[in-house]
């Protein structure tokens, strides 16, 4: 019973473990995400213009193009604010007992998580081709301009990462949405005229399954320990 498992997560109830939670695949690609968002963020914000010797209007460093510098700095943004979302939706996944609402989360965090790899991979070319395309005539200082290119290399990465990792808890989906709950699996036997080979019915469960919510209790009496439940991805 230690396996059962529902879109790559034990049984609602348990207490939350921090540690374990640190070491699913997709919060170490979360976080990767997240600080190569703020780094991201950052160095665009902050280097990806150049103040001209002469004065006037600041320059953008990826080919003297505005929107190439708002664009990324606005996907850093925006990369940090949805890794913080994911961040907590992973926090709280667990404690969701019923499968279908787990099957949502997992649909939105593959399609969140797939939309900005899409994006970060059309940002690194966008930005590197740009970059490579500036001509100045005066020295600048592009190392912050750089880093932007770097990182969001970085975050295409983690995004893809955390997309295939959901894409995984996706094709695990719910094993057990078909499967008897404790009660009717443990269920001690009912007897009816219509089951048995003597006519005793002894040992037969008569009782139809229905679908019970995704949780367990921690108790004594509860056939599963929640607490050594596999944590998943």
């Amino acid at each position: 019973m230690d396996n059962i498992r529902a879109y790559g997560a034990g049984m609602a109830g348990g207490a939350f473990d921090r540690s374990a939670f640190m070491k699913k695949p997709t919060v170490i690609f979360r976080f990767i995400a997240l600080i190569s968002g703020i780094i991201l963020w950052a160095a665009i914000s902050n280097g990806g213009w150049h103040e001209p010797a002469s004065g006037g209007q600041s320059v953008c460093l990826y080919g003297n193009s505005s929107s190439a510098c708002s664009f990324g700095s606005a996907m850093g943004f925006f990369a940090v604010a949805a890794a913080i979302l994911l961040l907590i939706v992973d926090g709280r996944f667990e404690k969701i007992s019923a499968i279908q609402t787990r099957k949502r989360v997992v649909v939105m965090d593959l399609a969140v998580s797939a939309i900005f790899a899409v994006v970060f991979l059309i940002t690194f070319f966008m930005l590197l081709s740009k970059y490579n395309s500036l001509e100045l005539d005066e020295p600048y200082k592009g190392s912050l301009a750089k880093a932007g290119i770097f990182f969001a290399l970085i975050s295409l990465a983690a995004w893809g990462g955390a997309a295939f990792f959901a894409w995984r808890r996706y094709e695990e989906g719910a094993l057990t949405a078909f499967a008897p709950s404790y009660e009717q699996e443990f269920a001690p036997g009912i007897g009816g005229s219509d089951y048995g080979y003597d006519n005793s019915g002894t040992g037969v469960v008569v009782d139809s399954y229905q679908n019970a919510p995704f949780t367990a209790i921690n108790t004594q009496g509860s056939p599963v320990d929640v607490k050594h439940l596999h944590q998943g991805y």
